[in-house]
């Protein structure tokens, strides 16, 4: 599958995947950032995600073939590579496939463990509300993302769920992110790299930045990370939660930047 990229800047490149019903606008003010330090970098849009196509599956190995295709596109023969959450995941099992395709890794807010008992309700609540909206009976932006509060009761989530509302003519509306094929897939979504062990350790320097606020990074999942990644440090992030590059964007891009650098 082609992925649909914003490419910002020039220089070393850094690709950077996001989360669990996000995309790579999400990521366009670290990109700037990063890009004035003299990175190429690469937001992605994975599949069933933004403006990049939807599929039926949405299994880690068919996401980290994506990648990889966008790699051969992009003549990219070693990168940086950043992922959040999902993202994450989708990077750790590709560092574990292609380690030769980077140089290092930043994994944010996620461990290589699996999240089935984590947030699974939280995430599929999430997407059967989205699911329950009739966007046929709203005229506007607004009022969509005036119903997503309502039922979430969250300011933050629902402006970050709204990038996901596509304008298709005159007062019709879709959504970007698959969301049917995102429940059905979301046992998959959690699972850890057990199924990769065969290829542990990985060899890819790598930093995993996790936000104070968040519990998606444990000290319960400190095994799994010295199994897959032995040559990994964990970074917390002050004031940080699971969306900790929105929450402390300085902070976060000069934890980043410290690891890319002495490279």
């Amino acid at each position: 599958m082609k992925l649909f990229s914003r490419k910002i800047g020039s220089g070393s490149p850094v690709v950077i995947l996001h989360g669990l019903l996000g995309m790579s606008d999400n990521w366009v003010t670290i990109a700037k950032q990063l890009a004035s330090h003299g990175f190429a970098v690469h937001l992605l849009d994975l599949r069933n995600h933004g403006n990049s196509p939807h599929a039926s599956s949405h299994t880690y190995r068919e996401m980290c073939e994506d990648v990889l295709t966008y790699f051969k596109d992009e003549n990219i023969t070693r990168a940086r590579l950043v992922g959040h959450s999902m993202g994450g995941k989708v990077a750790m099992n590709f560092a574990l496939l292609y380690p030769e395709k980077l140089s290092q890794l930043a994994v944010v807010d996620i461990a290589p463990s699996d999240y089935s008992k984590h947030n699974f309700g939280y995430h599929s609540n999430i997407i059967h509300n989205l699911m329950a909206i009739d966007l046929s009976a709203h005229e506007s932006r607004r009022t969509i993302l005036e119903e997503i509060r309502q039922r979430l009761h969250d300011y933050q989530l629902t402006m970050f769920l709204g990038k996901s509302i596509q304008a298709k003519g005159r007062n019709s509306f879709v959504w970007k992110v698959n969301l049917p094929v995102l429940l059905a897939n979301l046992p998959l979504i959690a699972e850890g790299l057990d199924k990769l062990k065969p290829l542990a350790p990985c060899k890819v320097q790598t930093l995993f930045i996790r936000g104070e606020k968040s519990d998606y990074i444990q000290a319960c999942h400190e095994p799994d990370r010295v199994t897959f990644f032995p040559d990994s440090s964990v970074v917390s992030i002050p004031g940080g939660g699971h969306w900790l590059h929105m929450d402390q964007p300085e902070r976060f891009l000069a934890t980043l930047i410290d690891f890319f650098i002495p490279e």
